[in-house]
C-alpha cells in the first residue's frame, strides 16, 4: 500500500559514500573493540580508553548528522511501504546509539575521577561491548538497505529501458 503522506526513504548513493568516506570512524570503533576483547580491560590504559570513547561519539555525531542530511530522505511523494518502514526504523536508532555512547563516555569520565573505579570502568567497557554489536547490527541493517534500494533502482531502470526499447521498435514500420 503507498499513500501520499511525507515518508522516509534513502539516497543510496549518498548513504554509501558516507558509509565509505568515514575511515576515522570506524578506526576508531576497531581501537575501542580491542579494549573489548582483553580478558582484563585495565591492563590497558583507561585514559586511552576515555579519549577513544570520546573521540568516537564525537565522530559518530558527526557521521549520523550527515546521514540524515544527505543519506535519509523526507519525502512527500510515493515511498515503496518496506523502504519507509525500514530506513524510518534504521533513522530513528540514531538517535538511540547516540546517546548510549553519550551516556558510556560520560560514565567512563566518573569511573576515571577523581580516582579510577575498576568496577564501573569494566562496566562501561562492558557496556561498549553491547554497543559495538548493536552498532554494527545497525551499520549492517544499512548497508542491506542501500543494496536494495540499489537494486530496485537498476531493475527500474532495465525495465524502463526494455519498455522504451519495446515501444521504439513497435512504432517503426
Amino acid at each position: 500500500m503507498i499513500n501520499n503522506r511525507t515518508r522516509v526513504s534513502i539516497n543510496a548513493a549518498f548513504l554509501k559514500e558516507i558509509k565509505d568516506d568515514n575511515l576515522k570512524l570506524y578506526s576508531l570503533l576497531e581501537n575501542l573493540r580491542a579494549f573489548c576483547s582483553v580478558d582484563a580491560s585495565l591492563i590497558l590504559n583507561p585514559e586511552a580508553f576515555n579519549m577513544l570513547v570520546n573521540d568516537f561519539r564525537d565522530q559518530l555525531a558527526m557521521h549520523f548528522t550527515l546521514e540524515e542530511t544527505f543519506g535519509y530522505l523526507d519525502l512527500a511523494d510515493e515511498v515503496d511501504e518496506i523502504i519507509y518502514t525500514i530506513s524510518g526504523r534504521l533513522r530513528k536508532q540514531h538517535i538511540d546509539l547516540y546517546l548510549e555512547i553519550a551516556s558510556i563516555a560520560d560514565d567512563v569520565q566518573d569511573a576515571l575521577y577523581p580516582e579510577l573505579n575498576e568496577n564501573a570502568y569494566a562496566d562501561q567497557v562492558s557496556r561498549l561491548n553491547d554497543f559495538y554489536h548493536a552498532f554494527q547490527n545497525h551499520e549492517a541493517l544499512e548497508f542491506d538497505l542501500i543494496m536494495s534500494v540499489s537494486y530496485d533502482h537498476v531493475r527500474n531502470q532495465q525495465n524502463s529501458n526494455i519498455s522504451d526499447y519495446e515501444f521504439s521498435t513497435r512504432a517503426c514500420p
